[in-house]
């Protein structure tokens, strides 16, 4: 006798993927970005690095989105957990973002480079904060309405963040060819730090990219048929800016230049008392 698989069906009247996702690949990157979660929570607390709770709340997000994917295998028609998936990994990307933009503010300041900067480090993390926030809502009417999405919104979300890349490389060299006086007088390795930012930053500008085409090309392509694309210019990349990030923590460099900065003032490090976290 002959048995035929028959795929678990919910309440929906049609298929919610055009395919049926992965809970193999559903289920490595929720063991990855469980991982990054738990080694980035370890990090926030050891360094006193409060300012990176979005970071460690968006690789929890991506955990649980890529449940919801895991459980959507032979699920095809189960609205709850392709709600999960979509709103969780396109809402925790914002959280990844944001945290750069954080970052980078923290390194502008503890660095004593503000007037190297073109926005000011008070403005930054507004500014870059709402961006992210118009290009999630786009997201989400894009994925709403599948066969057009929001091309026009996505594509000034793609000038934006190529406008905040910009932003980024221009205080960098700046700062490279006229150190600040922090920057020039303490042996801290900046540079690396800031390279490592500007990584994580073209990581998070391709994975931009990737979602303005899918959503602008609408259905029928092989982003919106299959889902490998999803993860390798998705889910591979914000993973890489976890790691990125993990080996090259900035909780690492604000902790150094402020341990310096408190041995020259009192002679006693361990007088140094880290930010509270509050981005002015």
């Amino acid at each position: 006798m002959v048995y035929t698989h028959i795929v678990t069906r919910g309440t929906a009247d049609f298929d919610l993927y055009p395919y049926n996702p992965s809970a193999t690949a559903g289920w490595i990157f929720v063991a990855l970005f469980g991982i990054c979660a738990a080694l980035h929570l370890f990090y926030m607390i050891k360094l006193r690095a409060w300012f990176f709770i979005p970071f460690v709340l968006g690789c929890i997000g991506e955990l649980f989105g890529y449940y919801g994917r895991a459980w959507s295998h032979d699920n095809i028609r189960d609205g709850t957990p392709y709600l999960i998936q979509m709103m969780l990994i396109l809402g925790s990307a914002p959280l990844l973002a944001a945290s750069i933009y954080m970052t980078l503010g923290r390194y502008i300041r503890a660095l004593d480079a503000e007037h190297h900067a073109i926005i000011r480090t008070r403005w930054l993390t507004k500014i870059y904060v709402a961006i992210d926030v118009i290009s999630f809502v786009c997201q989400i009417m894009g994925s709403a309405a599948q066969a057009s999405g929001d091309s026009d919104g996505m594509q000034k979300g793609i000038h934006l963040v190529l406008g905040g890349l910009a932003f980024q490389l221009v205080a960098f060299v700046r700062l490279n060819n006229s150190p600040s006086e922090i920057s020039a007088r303490f042996s801290v390795n900046w540079k690396k730090y800031m390279w490592a930012l500007y990584c994580v930053s073209v990581l998070v500008f391709i994975r931009s990219l990737y979602r303005f085409v899918e959503f602008a090309a609408g259905a029928g392509t092989i982003m919106v048929t299959g889902e490998e694309c999803l993860y390798v210019f998705d889910a591979s990349l914000l993973f890489l800016v976890a790691v990125c990030l993990a080996l090259v923590h900035p909780g690492n460099l604000i902790k150094s230049v402020g341990v310096k900065q408190a041995e020259r003032l009192t002679g006693d490090a361990e007088s140094y008392i880290p930010l509270n976290g509050r981005e002015s």
